[in-house]
């Protein structure tokens, strides 16, 4: 009998441990998946690294409007924090690509938080542009790896942001002066890519991009076609408190639209 009742105890113990075991995998692959909110912090990164550039070239030029100074400090904490929370997660293997893109910016956010100087702005330029494709091809990562379906849209509205930014920062670095031969070949590439996201999320199905906020993301095509074409002028002339304030507009309107898209399909 005592015998008996070892086996049903050890048995017992066996199956236990066989669910404790079962447990813990589970446990590890929940904990290795990325979530939405690490989607949207490192989404946000991609667009917040051009909108640092814009504020520094403007900052640089003098110009006050919208308070490009706060701005830039704001945004570049912003990454910090974002960047350190993301690599704090456990992402898998994308916590390297992760450290890549810490690496990148602890290299140049010094040069963004003291005096803006023209001679290194173009370096700046090169830089941000590096570290956005890094970024972008980290942020679809993770929306995949999230398993939630529709994430990559949040991504290309996020990624919407970034080029409106992107196009601006190019726009406001010639203005201050800063040389680049291929200014004309960016604007087109960056209007391209902005188009071709929009295309996406205008042909998405209504269940993961909704009316609603495909007929808002129209209204902000048309505004960023309205800045490209100013940043494709060949007058020589500039107007950067007027770009800013078209930038500024976009960024507000594109926030809310993806806030809409993250509560759509999160």
């Amino acid at each position: 009998m005592r015998q008996s009742n070892r086996k049903r105890a050890r048995k017992v113990t066996a199956g236990k441990f066989l669910v404790w075991f079962l447990l813990a995998l589970m446990g590890m692959e929940v904990s290795a998946r990325a979530s939405a909110t690490d989607v949207h912090e490192i989404a946000d990164i991609c667009m917040l690294a051009n909108r640092v550039l814009k504020d520094y070239a403007m900052v640089g030029m003098g110009v006050t409007y919208h308070d490009p100074a706060t701005d830039l400090k704001n945004g570049a904490a912003t990454i910090d924090k974002y960047i350190a929370d993301v690599i704090s997660h456990d992402v898998g293997d994308l916590k390297v690509k992760t450290q890549e893109l810490a690496d990148i910016w602890n290299g140049i956010k010094g040069d963004f938080l003291s005096k803006p100087e023209v001679g290194k702005a173009a370096k700046l330029r090169d830089t941000v542009a590096e570290f956005t494709k890094k970024c972008e091809t980290l942020a679809f990562a993770l929306a995949e790896q999230t398993q939630i379906e529709g994430e990559k849209y949040v991504v290309e509205v996020s990624e919407l942001g970034m080029d409106t930014q992107h196009l601006g920062a190019l726009y406001m670095l010639k203005a201050w002066g800063v040389e680049n031969s291929h200014y004309y070949d960016d604007v087109e590439e960056t209007i391209n890519h902005f188009e071709a996201l929009y295309a996406d999320l205008s042909k998405a199905p209504d269940s993961l991009v909704s009316p609603g906020i495909k007929k808002r993301l129209k209204t902000i095509d048309d505004r960023f076609l309205v800045f490209g074409f100013m940043a494709n002028s060949k007058s020589g002339r500039f107007m950067p408190t007027r770009a800013e304030k078209i930038l500024s507009d976009v960024f507000v309107e594109i926030r809310e639209i993806l806030k809409l898209e993250q509560e759509l399909v999160e």
